[in-house]
């Protein structure tokens, strides 16, 4: 066995890797098992709310002990009420928290754990969100030697990183399932859309943008990464620069393209909140060819409005006054004005003229 500074290091840096690399985590378990004295080790997903643990795919154990945990024995481990309250961070370890005498009596033990091997636990809550957590669990095998002190000294030192690394590694899945929201947006609406930068660039088109610009006689074209007008290209990139807010506040606009039977080029600010700008940090804009489309859903999907503050929007579109707006949803004319600023926040318009327009061209009406 290594200097236990190098297996440090060597579990540091494995640590990180399982941030970018998933398919690291399992070389990682290991190493860090039988680093510290142990010869099991799983990660563990667990609902906060039923506190229901499951053993996940990376796991050391044998498979039909994490099936018939998985299915029955997870309701019996006493495990997790000792760990759903503590911090993230905290280690549990079952000699210290039950005591030996309870562990010798307790079910959990004698019908699940030492027919299949199992002696000690020791478990780490790595992450944690509002409904569930995410924990490693490492365990000696019956007959197994405990851990020393330098081994249990070496996985204190390690804790810091894991926590970190379960983090990161959380927070990227966050921003994967983000990424994939905002391109199933995109790629659903039946509209050509294009998502370009502070600088112009096309960051993103779907496959109606794709399947326009391909035409010879359509009024827009690439040019180098960039979206140009064949005829109104200094409008078409005031606009942009308008919604970038080059010029004071972002504002939206749009431009009628020659060529297009009643079609109405949106150029839209995406706020900083909506999926749209889960890829790329900094100043998006949002290009949005309409031709009649109704845009009802796509509307609250880009500017993250509330179940009822689409209500309203739809309302409001339909030209009915906050008053009738209020005798129409059978709410308080305080509640209408509460979701009116919210709207004003989240579409960055100021009047309700401004933002009933801009809403009507979003919806393509």
């Amino acid at each position: 066995m290594p200097h236990m500074d190098e297996l440090y290091d060597s579990l540091v840096n494995l640590c990180y890797e399982c941030v970018l690399d998933g398919g690291a985590w399992r070389p990682m378990l290991e190493l860090l098992a039988a680093a510290t004295g142990h010869q099991l080790g799983a990660l563990l997903f667990l609902d906060q709310h039923e506190k229901r643990p499951q053993v996940t795919s990376i796991n050391l154990c044998d498979p039909a002990c994490v099936e018939v945990y998985n299915a029955y024995y997870h309701q019996l481990d006493p495990a997790k009420d000792v760990l759903v309250p503590r911090p993230v961070g905290s280690w549990y370890h079952d000699l210290e928290d039950l005591g030996p005498q309870r562990i010798r009596r307790d079910p959990y033990y004698q019908e699940f754990h030492l027919p299949f091997g199992m002696s000690n636990i020791s478990c780490i809550k790595l992450h944690e969100q509002a409904d569930s957590g995410i924990y490693l669990s490492l365990l000696t095998a019956v007959g197994a030697a405990l851990p020393e002190m330098r081994q249990r000294d070496l996985l204190m030192r390690l804790s810091p990183h894991l926590v970190r690394a379960a983090k990161m590694s959380g927070h990227l899945r966050n921003l994967e399932l983000e990424v994939a929201h905002r391109d199933l947006l995109l790629e659903r609406h039946p509209a050509p859309l294009w998502l370009l930068d502070a600088e112009g660039r096309v960051r993103y088109g779907n496959r109606q943008a794709e399947r326009r610009l391909s035409q010879p006689e359509f009024a827009l074209k690439g040019v180098q990464g960039r979206l140009h007008g064949k005829a109104l290209d200094d409008r078409l990139q005031a606009l942009i620069r308008q919604a970038c807010g080059r010029n004071g506040k972002r504002r939206a606009g749009w431009l009628p393209l020659p060529g297009e039977a009643q079609g109405r080029l949106l150029v839209t600010p995406v706020p900083e909140a909506s999926p749209l700008s889960g890829r790329h940090a900094g100043t998006l804009v949002l290009l949005t060819l309409l031709e009649g489309q109704a845009g009802s859903q796509w509307l609250a999907d880009l500017f993250q409005l509330s179940p009822a503050e689409q209500r309203l929007a739809n309302l409001l579109v339909q030209g009915l006054a906050p008053e009738a707006c209020a005798e129409r949803l059978n709410v308080s004319i305080n509640t209408i004005r509460t979701q009116l600023r919210a709207l004003f926040r989240k579409t960055e318009t100021e009047r309700q003229a401004e933002l009933v327009t801009l809403l009507a061209r979003l919806q393509g009406l």
